[in-house]
């Protein structure tokens, strides 16, 4: 399986990062609740490592996630300054 990062995984992990939840990003993105955990998890499957830590009632970032996030958020910066 590729290690390359999906551009569209980064615009889907911001805002699964951002809503803090499955259920709120898949209300946000127009999409079930499971397709947002396949996502994710065929993400963190590529990339071999957990990028939130998940439990019946929260998520959180796991500390690679935090690096991604930090990441993913410089990217989206550099394209936007990019566009300008």
């Amino acid at each position: 399986m590729s290690k390359l990062i999906n551009p569209a995984d980064i615009e889907f992990f911001l805002a699964l990062a951002t809503a803090g939840s499955i259920s709120k990003t898949a209300r946000e993105q127009g999409i079930t609740p499971a397709a947002v955990s396949r996502h994710l998890s065929l993400m963190e499957s590529r990339l071999g490592v957990p990028l939130f830590n998940r439990t019946t009632r929260s998520m959180s970032l796991t500390p690679e996630g935090e690096v991604y996030l930090d990441h993913a958020r410089k990217i989206v910066g550099n394209i936007s300054e990019m566009e300008d």
